[in-house]
C-alpha cells in the first residue's frame, strides 16, 4: 500500500523517492491539461449538456475525491492556450508543456491576457507575456518568481497595458468598494472588517506599522502582546491621536509610505507604477496627489539596484505655511464642501511635480475626497488673501 510506514527507507532513498515524486507531479500536471484539451476539443463536455469544466470535476471525482472547481478551471484555460497558435498562448503552451511553469502560474498570465487583449497593442502584449513567463520559468536556478511574486508581476504589468482612462475607472471603482464593517466577535468582543484599495492599504499599514513594534518592560521583560494585538492598538492610538484634538492643526507629519518609482514616470505624461515596501502597487496618478502633502526622498539607484544616495526630504509646506493656510481656507476648499481642516491636506495647485512652488498662494486645503477628484481632473484655481476659487 502507498500509505505503508516509511521509517525503514534510508536518508538517501528517502530523498530519492521525493525526488522522483516531483518529477512524477509534474508529469501528471502536462498530462492532465493535455486530457483536458482533448476533452475540450472533442466536445465530450458538450454532449452531456455540461461545461468541459463541470464534466471534469465530475468525471475527476467519480473515483476519487473531486478536485477544487478552481483548479480544474486553471487546467482548462491553459489547456486552450496550448491549442492556440496566437502568439501570447503559444508562449504560455511552450512554458507548460516543457514544465517549465506550472499551471497556476500559467492561468495567471493567461488571465492578464484575456483582461486586456482587446485593449493593448498586440505587440506590446506579446513583449510582456514573454517577460513574465521568462521571470517565471522554473529552470532550476531558484531564479524563478513565485507565484505571489508573479501575482504583483502581473499587476504591475497590467499598469503598463492597460490605457490610462481604464486604470483611473478601476481606482475609482476600487475607492468606492473600500468599507469597514462591524460584527459580533466571540467573547463580547467587537469584530470589525476592513476593504481597502491599494492606496488605502498602504496609508494604515504605514500608519500602524509605525506604532506597532513591540515595547520592553521597565526591566527589559519582553513585550507580551502578540504581533495582531500590538497592530490592534496601534490603530486604536492613530484614532485617538486623530480625535483627541478635532480643531488643531496635526503636529506630526502624514503616515509616511514609502515608495518606489522612477521620477519620469511621477511627472505628467509618462506610464508606470510604484511599489510600496508592503507590496502594493500604486498608479503614478495616485503618488502624485500623495506627493501634494508628503516628503520626497530623492533615492539614486545603481545597475543593480543597490541604493548609492539618499537625498533629504524637501518640498513640504512648513509648519508656519499650514498655520496661514488652515486661517485662510477654514476648510476644504472645493465648493460647497464643509470637511474641517484638519481632515484635510495641503495640495499644491500646481502640482510640484510641474515646479510648483512651496509657496502660501499655490496651496490649498483639499479633503480625500476632493483631491482626489482635483487630480482626476487637473482642475486648476486661483488663490489670494480670501481664499480659493476652483474653477470646475
Amino acid at each position: 500500500s502507498v500509505l505503508e510506514p516509511t521509517w525503514a527507507v534510508s536518508d538517501g532513498d528517502l530523498e530519492a523517492a521525493v525526488g522522483v515524486l516531483g518529477v512524477i507531479r509534474s508529469v501528471l500536471e502536462r498530462l492532465e491539461v493535455a486530457v483536458a484539451g482533448e476533452v475540450d476539443e472533442r466536445g465530450l463536455a458538450g454532449a452531456a449538456g455540461l461545461s468541459t469544466q463541470d464534466w471534469l470535476v465530475a468525471v475527476f471525482g467519480a473515483g476519487a475525491p473531486k478536485p477544487e472547481v478552481r483548479r480544474i478551471a486553471q487546467v482548462v484555460a491553459v489547456a486552450r492556450a496550448c491549442r492556440s497558435e496566437r502568439p501570447t498562448d503559444v508562449l504560455v503552451g511552450q512554458a507548460v508543456t516543457s514544465g517549465a511553469m506550472t499551471v497556476e502560474k500559467a492561468a495567471l498570465v493567461m488571465r492578464l491576457v484575456e483582461d486586456v487583449r482587446g485593449l493593448a497593442d498586440p505587440d506590446a502584449l506579446v513583449a510582456d507575456t514573454e517577460a513574465l513567463v521568462r521571470a517565471a520559468w522554473d529552470d532550476q536556478d531558484g531564479r524563478a518568481l513565485s507565484t505571489r511574486e508573479l501575482i504583483k508581476a502581473i499587476r504591475y504589468a497590467t499598469q503598463l497595458i492597460k490605457p490610462a482612462a481604464d486604470l483611473e475607472a478601476d481606482e475609482r471603482k476600487r475607492r468606492l468598494a473600500r468599507s469597514l464593517v462591524k460584527g459580533t466577535g466571540p467573547a463580547g468582543m467587537g469584530d470589525y472588517r476592513v476593504r481597502l484599495d491599494a492606496e488605502g492599504a498602504a496609508i494604515l499599514d504605514a500608519a500602524v506599522e509605525a506604532l506597532s513594534e513591540p515595547v520592553q518592560g521597565p526591566d527589559g521583560e519582553r513585550d507580551p502582546r502578540t504581533a495582531a494585538t500590538r497592530r490592534a492598538d496601534a490603530l486604536l492610538e492613530v484614532v485617538r491621536r486623530g480625535v483627541g484634538a478635532p480643531g488643531e492643526m496635526p503636529t506630526t507629519e502624514n503616515a509616511q509610505v514609502i515608495v518606489t518609482i522612477p521620477w519620469a514616470d511621477l511627472q505628467d505624461g509618462c506610464r508606470g507604477a510604484g511599489l510600496t515596501l508592503t507590496g502594493e502597487l500604486l498608479s503614478p496618478g495616485v503618488l502624485r496627489r500623495m506627493a501634494c502633502d508628503a516628503r520626497i526622498f530623492p533615492m539614486v539607484l545603481g545597475a543593480q539596484g543597490e541604493v548609492l544616495d539618499l537625498g533629504r526630504g524637501r518640498r513640504l509646506f512648513s509648519p508656519g505655511q499650514r498655520k496661514v493656510i488652515w486661517r485662510r481656507d477654514g476648510h476644504c476648499t472645493y465648493p460647497g464642501c464643509t470637511i474641517p481642516a484638519q481632515w484635510t491636506d495641503v495640495h499644491h495647485v500646481t502640482w510640484w511635480a510641474r515646479s510648483g512652488p512651496t509657496d502660501i498662494a499655490n496651496g490649498a486645503l483639499l479633503c480625500g475626497r476632493h483631491h482626489t477628484l482635483v487630480h482626476d481632473r487637473d482642475l486648476t484655481a486661483d488663490i489670494d488673501t480670501t481664499g480659493v476659487t476652483w474653477h470646475l
